[in-house]
């Protein structure tokens, strides 16, 4: 759950903070009062696209941090794998996100402090924080919608990625068999240029590595008699009778000794002119040794400079660093293989596609069939909390089909049928508002309103199901699993449907934490908290303010909602009414 939110130059929102809690927490205020910057602020939490739009005239930057609580043990794999946590840690945790957006349009991310990439949080977010709106509503109406909203009812998804690697893992392999088949047409030529490769390479012989340890012996072979002159230099400073270092330190200490002599405090400054003596000596003589040694050789620097063009033309033709080369050696190597005996290869790389294939189509046909069993049980969830929401007598139905595909390869019973990374199915929503109509596709049939409350039906049906495997896990029965965010998805209805919705999100509530945006006195009364967004003017400055309202303060909002600007006592009474009622609905944490 979302535990704080803190904003700061996001448009009006200027300065920001807001501790939440578990429950229903309801959003009201008037338009254009900031309601959906707050939505906005959620949603970069989320994982959306930043917009440098939304920085706050005269700010550097914007910044919305939240802080999570989560027990979910693929939070902390996430964090792990992205190496922001320990691996192998369990139980109730935190971690905090933040996101800033500069002016210029420049985004930085930060988990717990460290800096993330993207989409590190794109994977994290979806087990923390979602967002439904309008735009998500629309979503339903997305074809792949349908059969993730099925997976994630029927806990399918781990499954349904497991398809989806096959499915990869298969499409590797077949197309490594499209490249051998291929190779069937230009063989003999191909062979000869494969062989021709192989030979200038193998006759080379490189080694990895060789560049750089033969680049530093051709310095040295090369710099030897400038090395020798001022090796040479070197020991004349060190050594001769005029003006060496050695003479001159030794000249001092016999002074020091004489002086010792005569005043014994001069004892310390003799023992450092041993040292120094010392010292100087072992510089010459390693020096000197090293002067000694150094002879050049012209043949063994012509023998490298020859073998370090060899590996240059190498690299020129076959990859740009040895490494590459050696690589491309092996490829060939095994082309050269294949083509030997091209036949044989083809067998063994349509031996490898098929028993790839074999395993993607069992694990697929038995995702087909768990999404079958799990399909009615979403559509009587879904029409049980439809009715809730003042679709009395709707009908909502999840269809899972398949297409069938004369030339497939894959063969489902006795149909040979579409497939993919997604498997086999396509999974469609088919909802009939009205008693005596036939279900017809969602995108046909739902207006605006409608489809908001078929979204709330559906994240309900959703919420209900993933709250009782994580009873069945042994975590928190009831408690919250993720964050949801509700941007006026009461929008389009009123009156009985309206207090209906109310109940419902504060039924969701009992599983999830809530946060719902509304227009409505109705929705606002079912909440568990009252926040209210509204603008004021300071400095000649617009800034919008998010106040945490005590029960009067719920009342003159509410009322509000109710009346308008002009507030009556009629509406305050009103409001309270709502708000008893609200009352009388069981907690949403009990």
């Amino acid at each position: 759950m979302l535990s704080t939110l803190r904003v700061r130059d996001l448009a009006v929102l200027e300065d920001v903070d807001v501790a939440l809690d578990t429950g229903l927490t309801v959003l009201t205020g008037e338009t254009g009062a900031g309601k959906s910057l707050v939505v906005d602020a959620l949603s970069l939490l989320s994982g959306e696209r930043s917009d440098a739009a939304l920085v706050r005239g005269g700010a550097e930057r914007l910044v919305v941090e939240g802080s999570f609580e989560f027990d979910d043990p693929a939070v902390a794999e996430s964090l792990a794998a992205a190496g922001l946590r320990e691996p192998g840690v369990r139980g109730p945790s935190e971690v905090v996100v933040r996101r800033e957006v500069a002016a210029s349009g420049k985004g930085r991310l930060f988990i717990d402090g460290s800096p993330a990439a993207l989409r590190t949080l794109a994977e994290l977010a979806p087990r923390l924080l979602v967002l439904y709106g309008q735009a998500e509503a629309r979503e339903l109406l997305d074809p792949a919608a349908p059969r993730e909203l099925l997976d994630r009812f029927g806990a399918l998804s781990e499954r349904a990625a497991e398809v989806g690697r096959l499915h990869a893992a298969w499409k590797e392999k077949d197309s490594d068999r499209e490249r051998i088949a291929a190779l069937g047409r230009d063989g003999p030529a191909r062979l000869e240029v494969l062989e021709f490769r192989i030979g200038e390479i193998d006759r080379a012989g490189p080694v990895a590595g060789e560049e750089e340890v033969l680049g530093r012996e051709k310095v040295a072979l090369s710099s030897v008699e400038k090395r020798g002159r001022l090796l040479a230099d070197a020991v004349a400073a060190l050594e001769s009778d005029d003006g060496g270092a050695l003479p001159a330190l030794t000249a001092l200490r016999r002074t020091f000794v004489a002086l010792a002599e005569v005043d014994p405090e001069a004892s310390s400054r003799l023992a450092i002119a041993d040292e120094l003596i010392e010292r100087v000596s072992d510089v010459a003589a390693s020096t000197s040794r090293e002067l000694e040694r150094l002879e050049a050789d012209p043949a063994r620097l012509a023998t490298v400079v020859e073998r370090l063009d060899v590996l240059a033309k190498l690299r020129r033709k076959y990859g740009s660093t040895l490494e590459e080369v050696l690589s491309y050696r092996q490829a060939v190597g095994r082309e050269r293989d294949e083509l030997a005996d091209l036949e044989g290869a083809l067998r063994k790389a349509e031996k490898a596609a098929g028993e790839v294939f074999a395993t993607y189509r069992t694990a697929a046909l038995e995702l087909s069939a768990a999404r079958t069993a799990a399909a009615p049980r979403l559509g009587k969830a879904v029409e049980k909390h439809l009715s809730d929401l003042a679709f009395l007598s709707s009908s909502f139905r999840v269809d899972v089909s398949r297409k069938g595909v004369p030339d497939s390869p894959f063969l489902a019973g006795e149909e040979h049928v579409a497939f993919g990374p997604h498997g086999l199915d396509a999974v469609t929503l088919a909802f009939a508002p009205n008693p005596g109509e036939p279900p017809r596709p969602l995108a046909k049939i739902a207006s605006g309103g409608e489809l908001s409350r078929v979204q709330l039906g559906v994240a309900a049906a959703l919420a209900e199901a993933e709250a009782g495997r994580v009873g069945k896990r042994g975590s928190r029965r009831g408690g919250p699993v993720r964050t949801f965010v509700f941007d006026e998805v009461d929008a389009g209805v009123s009156g009985a449907t309206a207090e209906a919705v109310g109940r419902k999100l504060k039924t969701l509530a009992a599983h999830e934490q809530i946060l719902v945006v509304t227009h409505l006195p109705q929705v606002a009364a079912a909440g568990d908290r009252h926040l209210s967004v509204r603008k004021e003017v300071s400095g000649g400055r617009t800034r919008t303010v998010v106040t945490d309202l005590d029960e009067k303060g719920r009342v003159e909002a509410i009322a509000a909602l109710l009346a308008g600007a002009s507030l009556t006592d009629a509406a305050r009474r009103q409001a309270r009414q709502l708000l008893a009622a609200a009352a009388e609905t069981p907690s949403s944490r009990g």
